[in-house]
């Protein structure tokens, strides 16, 4: 990440939920399709962290099985996340979630929109994803961890 990187707003990091679906190849590697316009069936759901510049680059991935759990971790954790304004450091004392919501709301801030991303310009949104063995296990623990109250 630069330090010089425009970005859309005072967030350097929007967080999104989409299903997804996972494969595993002969390599250990994980691989998610991320389904931007459609859900398959079965699926995951995926919690993106996409950086807040004008090309919305994919930085992070996390699994779950339910929409339900990855609402709940996108809710918790995106009012933890680092603000330009704060010098790219996350708040020491965050938001509560329903002041988060206002936060938002007050300063014109939208959620992630894949209409608007360069990459991601063609019908039927399919987006693949690869994680060595290492990164996916990684992402396992961030979630944990989360989840635990200890947000990384």
């Amino acid at each position: 990440m630069s330090e010089t990187a425009e970005y859309n707003d005072d967030r350097m990091f929007l967080l999104a939920v989409y299903p997804a679906r996972l494969v595993k190849d002969a390599q250990e590697n994980h691989q998610t399709a991320v389904f931007y316009d459609q859900k398959p069936e079965p699926c995951l759901w995926a919690v993106l962290t996409i950086q807040n510049t004008p090309d919305y680059p994919l930085v992070g991935i996390n699994h779950f099985e339910t929409e339900e759990q990855a609402q709940a971790y996108k809710a918790g954790l995106e009012r933890w996340g680092p603000l330009h304004s704060l010098g790219g450091r996350s708040p020491t004392a965050p938001m509560s979630i329903e002041d988060y919501k206002a936060w938002k709301e007050e300063n014109r801030l939208s959620d992630f929109d894949p209409t608007k991303v360069p990459r991601l310009d063609v019908d039927n949104r399919i987006e693949l994803v690869t994680q060595t063995k290492e990164q996916f296990v990684a992402g396992l623990q961030q979630v944990a961890a989360v989840v635990q109250g200890r947000p990384s």
